[in-house]
C-alpha cells in the first residue's frame, strides 16, 4: 500500500509546524511584551498543538484500516503486510510525539510573563 496523506502529514507535516510555531512564537514575544497580551502565543501554540492531534488522530485511522486490510488478505503474518502498516504506525507515534512537545512547550506560556 502506498502512504497516504494521513501518514505524512503525520510523520512530516506534524513536526514540522510545531518547530514553526516554536519559531513563531519567539519572534512573537516582542509583540506579546509590548502588548502586555499573551493571545498571539497563545494562538500560535493551540493551532500546532491542534494540528498535531489531528495528524495523529489521521495516522491513526490509516494505520487501522492498512492493519485491517492486511489481516484481511493475508491469513498469516507476512512481512509485506507487516511493513504496509509500519509506515503508518509510525506517522501516529510521531504526531502524537509532536503535539505533546507542542502541550510541553505551551504550558510555560501559562506560567511566565513574556516579558521576562
Amino acid at each position: 500500500m502506498n502512504p497516504s496523506f494521513a501518514s505524512w502529514a503525520g510523520l512530516l507535516a506534524a513536526p514540522v509546524v510545531v518547530l514553526g510555531a516554536q519559531s513563531l512564537n519567539y519572534a512573537l514575544v516582542h509583540v506579546a511584551c509590548a502588548q502586555r497580551n499573551t493571545l498571539a502565543l497563545g494562538t500560535v501554540s493551540a493551532v500546532a498543538f491542534v494540528f498535531s492531534v489531528a495528524a495523529a488522530w489521521l495516522a491513526y485511522r490509516r494505520w487501522r484500516r492498512v492493519s485491517r486490510s492486511c489481516e484481511a488478505s493475508a491469513s498469516d503474518n507476512t512481512i509485506p503486510a507487516a511493513q504496509a502498516a509500519f509506515f503508518p504506525l509510525m506517522a501516529m507515534l510521531v504526531a502524537a510525539l509532536s503535539a505533546l512537545i507542542q502541550l510541553m512547550m505551551w504550558f510555560p506560556q501559562w506560567l511566565l510573563s513574556p516579558c521576562l
